[in-house]
């Protein structure tokens, strides 16, 4: 018997975000996602997130916007959290590497 695809578990996941604390603020998303998008430093990227984290701090389904977000491949903002193509966006936290010279 064959698992259950990710298209299925994120079908199924998508269901519950019309419960989830920012249902009603579509424009204020858009902008944080842009604020966030455009941040060149970790520190810029953190106060990205400052205000959608304090509205998904007490998101009843933060658990599966979160799987949602790893299930589809998502960039943005999800459960509070930056995210490249599903995974946690912690690479952009990350100081660039110097490169050695020869």
């Amino acid at each position: 018997m064959r698992g259950i695809s990710r298209e299925v578990l994120a079908r199924d996941a998508a269901w519950s975000l019309a419960d989830g604390s920012c249902k009603d603020l579509t424009i204020a998303w858009g902008r944080w996602e842009d604020m966030y998008a455009a941040a060149l430093t970790p520190a810029a990227r953190l106060a990205a997130l400052a205000e959608p984290a304090s509205v998904c701090s007490a998101c009843p389904i933060a658990a599966e916007c979160a799987d949602l977000a790893e299930l589809s491949g998502y960039t943005g903002i999800a459960a509070g959290e930056g995210y490249r193509n599903g995974r946690p966006d912690v690479a952009r936290a990350r100081a660039p590497r110097e490169r050695r010279s020869a």
